[in-house]
């Protein structure tokens, strides 16, 4: 089932809050009847776009002109004790919690991230040294005909916050499938979930982001929050666009007023300043997208 919505307004569906009216958006209840309009898409070169929980994104004021894909197929198997099916367009915590009671705490240490399990396969997301790439068996996905294909895990491209998903928007992650391998008593699975989403949630700044706006140039290693910090960032303000007080790599979209533009032009002053100080070359986590799709870069 598929409900298509014209001019539809795209900051309410981002944690931005950023974003002017898309041509059409696509709300997906069921991934076979994405097949037919994705290649339709592709085929006459219409721009594309698939929105999940609309974390990691900033999106253009002047709208979208194309169309926006939001998968709402949330689906999830259990093919064996410890390995199982989930669909993209479930909650990641949510998915996270459903292993917990089925008694696998593998993914504890990335509860509270905001995010669905499609823009978790696609961006590799992780913390406290594990990533979603990890625990991966196989993905399926949507190819440029609308074909139903699989990966195994050693072919999906995961790297540090990349996947060849990232890097081939032709390709549509439908589900994945998770093999786990750390059990653990149900209780005590949810509690440490609980406990590291607590922690998380409590670094978090408040206001209105995408969460940590750039990469860490050296992982685990060198961080940007400490960079930008030491750099002077904190607190600086352009527009409606403000370094948070809190932590560095957060830019807050203050009052729900900042543009695509401000929080561009603040990134830009201080990436360019942590590289004269540093030598360090701040790359953006999220995804800047101009209005027709394309990755607009720092």
């Amino acid at each position: 089932m598929i409900e298509v919505i014209r001019n539809a307004p795209l900051a309410p569906l981002t944690f931005y809050g950023v974003g002017g009216p898309a041509d059409e958006l696509y709300a997906i209840k069921n991934p076979e009847a994405l097949e037919e309009i994705w290649a339709e898409t592709i085929a006459l070169n219409l721009p594309k776009i698939i929105l999940g929980k609309g974390s990691n994104l900033l999106m253009s004021d002047k709208g979208f002109r194309g169309r926006v894909f939001l998968p709402k197929f949330q689906k999830g198997t259990w093919v064996q004790r410890n390995i199982v099916t989930v669909e993209a367009g479930k909650s990641w915590q949510s998915f996270v919690e459903e292993t917990n009671k089925h008694g696998w705490e593998d993914l504890c240490k990335l509860s509270g991230i905001p995010g669905n399990v499609g823009g978790f396969i696609r961006g590799n997301a992780g913390a406290f040294g594990v990533e979603t790439g990890d625990k991966v068996l196989q993905v399926e996905y949507l190819d440029a005909l609308g074909i139903l294909r699989k990966r195994m895990q050693p072919d999906c491209g995961f790297a540090y916050r990349e996947s060849r998903f990232k890097q081939n928007p032709d390709e549509l992650v439908v589900r994945a499938t998770f093999r786990l391998d750390q059990p653990a008593g149900p209780e005590m699975a949810l509690n440490a979930t609980k406990e590291l989403m607590a922690e998380r949630w409590a670094k978090y700044p408040p206001g209105r982001s995408g969460g940590s706006f750039f990469k860490n140039p050296v992982p685990g290693e060198v961080f940007a929050g400490k960079l930008l910090e030491e750099a002077g960032a904190k607190g600086d303000t352009i527009g409606h666009a403000q370094v948070s007080e809190r932590h560095a790599n957060f830019i807050l979209n203050l009052e729900g007023k900042a543009t695509q533009n401000d929080i561009l032009t603040l990134a830009r002053k201080w990436r360019d300043k942590v590289k004269a100080d540093t030598g360090h070359t701040l790359e953006p986590e999220i995804f800047i997208c101009d209005e027709y799709g394309k990755k607009i870069n720092l």
